[in-house]
């Protein structure tokens, strides 16, 4: 580290001291007014000394913070008196400073975000963090969800009961970096959120997950319920606008548009590995966005708390939009059902780590003091496994998992607690990378690329703030009981696969879409294997994927469960040969004994039910269809044909389409149907093949007012939710 840094350090700590004791503006200006940094500056720059006094108290306290922490040199050196599009560059950076200035104000404001930037650069080059002698760390205990045990099933049966009483937070702000999304039209870059994941954006996903959750609540209890939805955005690659797009252009799902909160994440400075900030250009800083951890105190800042507490919400699941199988089967039930029958203030959902990962785990810290143990479960990132001395131990000889569990940005949280946990520290788990390349214009104008980063922070790590302390040490039985947070386990196929990087083939598949789409079809393959007893390929290895394309490709709307145990009533029995594709698009189907060679599509554009005149949408009087011992003969996807199937933007020879407008029903029974066939059933009709001679059939279409037949949902004594199939009798 060099002498002049360790000198910045020095000079900041006690300007941030300063700083943090005053809350007046006025009294900040003084400080700043009074240093020799900023006299020097302003007196060599007189062009900038007569803008300053043009300036608002905020704006000159957030400009002078800039020259005080010697970045003036570098930023301001191009600003030239009168210049237009200097005044009106100089007016944008006003704006970032004094919204920068502000956010971290409790830490100092710029100068305070200076101070831990350096800081943090340099520990990480002298390694300054010891090991403390006084703690250690536990692998944590929770309840297994890949088993349905009865306690399992209760748990499920819990959190189903409470969707009622929870909102869901979604940080959708990310930059997508490493994904290169660009729009093909504008050759602008897009954010992460835009994805096209199986046809949808990462951010549509999120929402039909959403639903299929409340759809199970309804077909339960006979009673609609609208999640609230908080989203974290932020303007990196106009993330915020695209987001409003996607769910205005969608007419907000289907849903009221006053249950979505939006909060913007705020754009912080990026600071080359030297110390000083990167510029992109003339006056205008590289900024990014600062980390999930700055959710929690944007949301008490911008009234998301306090909307959510005026309804009467107090419970809310957080998820990650990178991550399209966080909601696969039971998790998220089993995650709420806990964190509410036991009052829990925190909650991870979490599955095992692979080995040198980039990924964080959770662990239990147990921190002895003389009079006291205490205890926190929380995560630690992987960048900081050394400095924690957290080494990459295998959970058993030979295993490709970590003994420690992984972090999946998959939580639950009491609001409360949060509020409780911010006044300790507004902005949890703060960490730099300074690993990337950024732009740097040093003070002669000359333009290099050098390592840099930026302040983030991590948004599980408000853990950290949820402390128990006992006056003796606790076994592990009672670490589970005891705590106010909690851990809950799924296998890691069901909990996360993430769609973060770009596919490369010389590099690991691991968090690239391709490598999620495989997790999703082998979930699903499973699923018709194991659960639907459905005859159907063997597993295919990543790499024979890739190169050939999906042995079986099963795809659905999660509302056709969302559960397992439900889907396996709803579908039963049959074959689906190599290379088949069976996709539904429905939630209320009738399947048994299909026997599929190619292509099978069934859609819906109101698989959940109708829409009003507003535009909500209203669960029920779901389009319907019904398949019993269907052959189905067609020539299928293309496999010749270049394809991303991740994008399932696919080309088919030929496929047996049906195609259900509001309210319509489809049934065929002992038929079998060769070629391309497309069956299109109008609103509130049922179309029925009946079988003649050979492999015909004729059409038969009736008109109808309510459903010939639906599933319904009980949840017994077992907790087991049981389908039964009941026919109106009117029909």
């Amino acid at each position: 580290m060099s002498v002049n840094l360790e000198q910045q350090i020095r000079d900041l700590q006690y300007l941030v001291t300063k700083l943090q004791k005053t809350q007046s503006t006025f009294e900040k200006n003084q400080i700043f007014n009074n240093l020799s940094v900023v006299i020097d500056f302003l007196q060599a720059n007189p062009a900038l000394k007569k803008m300053i006094n043009t300036l608002s108290p905020e704006g000159e306290c957030a400009l002078k913070s800039l020259i005080a922490i010697g970045q003036g040199p570098i930023i301001l050196r191009d600003f030239i008196d009168q210049d237009e599009k200097c005044l009106n560059l100089l007016k944008k950076l006003m704006h970032q400073l004094v919204r920068i200035d502000e956010f971290y104000a409790y830490m100092g404001g710029i100068a305070g975000y200076h101070l831990t930037i350096l800081s943090m650069i340099s520990s990480q080059k002298t390694k300054k963090n010891p090991i403390l002698n006084n703690v250690n760390y536990i692998k944590p205990e929770g309840l297994y969800l890949g088993k349905e045990t009865p306690l399992v099933k209760q748990m499920i049966t819990t959190g189903i009961e409470n969707l009622d009483k929870i909102a869901e937070i979604y940080p959708v702000g990310g930059a997508g970096d490493r994904l290169n999304l660009i729009d093909e039209t504008t050759s602008t870059p897009l954010p992460a959120a835009v994805l096209p994941f199986l046809g949808k954006t990462l951010l549509e996903g999120l929402i039909r997950d959403l639903q299929a959750r409340e759809y199970l609540y309804f077909k339960l209890y006979n009673r609609q319920i609208q999640t609230p939805i908080a989203m974290m955005t932020s303007m990196e690659k106009n993330n915020h606008a695209h987001i409003l797009d996607i769910c205005q252009h969608s007419n907000w799902f289907g849903r009221s548009a006053e249950l979505f909160h939006f909060f913007i994440q705020p754009l912080v400075p990026v600071v080359t590995e030297e110390g000083n900030w990167s510029l992109s250009a003339l006056l205008t800083l590289n900024l990014k966005p600062g980390g999930h951890g700055v959710i929690w105190k944007l949301a008490e800042e911008q009234g998301v708390f306090a909307w959510l507490h005026e309804i009467g919400i107090h419970q809310a699941l957080v998820r990650q939009i990178n991550n399209p199988l966080a909601s696969v089967d039971n998790s998220i039930f089993g995650l709420i059902g806990i964190g509410c029958k036991k009052k829990k203030a925190f909650g991870f959902l979490s599955c095992e780590r692979l080995l040198n990962s980039a990924e964080g785990t959770n662990v239990v810290i147990e921190t002895y003091y003389p009079d006291f143990f205490e205890y926190r479960l929380t995560n630690i990132e992987y960048t900081d496994f050394t400095l924690r001395g957290i080494g990459e131990e295998p959970a058993e000889k030979g295993s490709s998992f970590s003994i420690y569990p992984t972090n999946t940005n998959i939580l639950f949280v009491h609001i409360p607690a949060i509020q409780d946990a911010l006044r300790l520290c507004p902005i949890p788990g703060q960490l730099i990378n300074m690993k990337a390349k950024v732009p740097y214009i040093d003070a002669q104008g000359i333009i290099s690329q050098i390592s840099g980063g930026r302040l983030e922070s991590t948004m599980q790590n408000i853990a950290d703030y949820m402390m128990d302390r006992f006056p003796n040490p606790l076994s592990k039985e009672s670490l589970k009981k005891e705590l106010k947070t909690f851990i809950v386990f799924n296998d890691r196929c069901k909990t996360i696969s993430t769609t973060k990087n770009t596919y490369k083939p010389a590099e690991s598949p691991i968090s690239t879409p391709e490598n999620a789409y495989y997790d999703v079809l082998l979930n699903n393959q499973r699923l018709l294997a194991s659960y639907c007893q459905i005859t159907v390929p063997p597993e295919q290895f990543f790499e024979d994927q890739l190169q050939n394309g999906p042995s079986c490709l099963f795809l659905f709307h999660p509302a056709l469960g969302p559960l397992y145990s439900i889907i396996q009533q709803k579908i039963s029995f049959g074959r689906l040969s190599k290379g088949s594709e069976l996709q539904i698009e429905l939630a209320e189907v009738d399947l048994k004994q299909i026997d599929l060679e190619g292509s099978l599509i069934l859609e819906s554009s109101t698989p959940l039910g109708q829409y009003n005149e507003q535009g909500i949408l209203h669960y029920g009087k779901e389009p319907r269809c019904s398949l019993h011992h269907v052959t189905i003969r067609n020539r299928g996807i293309d496999f010749q044909n270049t394809q991303q199937f991740w994008k399932n933007d696919l080309v088919r020879h030929e496929c047996m389409k049906v195609v259900l407008k509001e309210g319509a029903e489809f049934y065929a029974e002992h038929l079998t149907i060769v070629g391309n066939q497309c069956f299109e059933v109008p609103a509130h009709h049922r179309l029925t093949l009946k079988s003649t001679s050979g492999n015909n059939w004729i059409e038969e279409l009736t008109p109808i007012q309510q459903p010939t037949w639906t599933w319904l949902y009980q949840i017994d004594s077992n907790n087991t939710i049981q389908l039964t199939k009941k026919f109106n009798s009117n029909f």
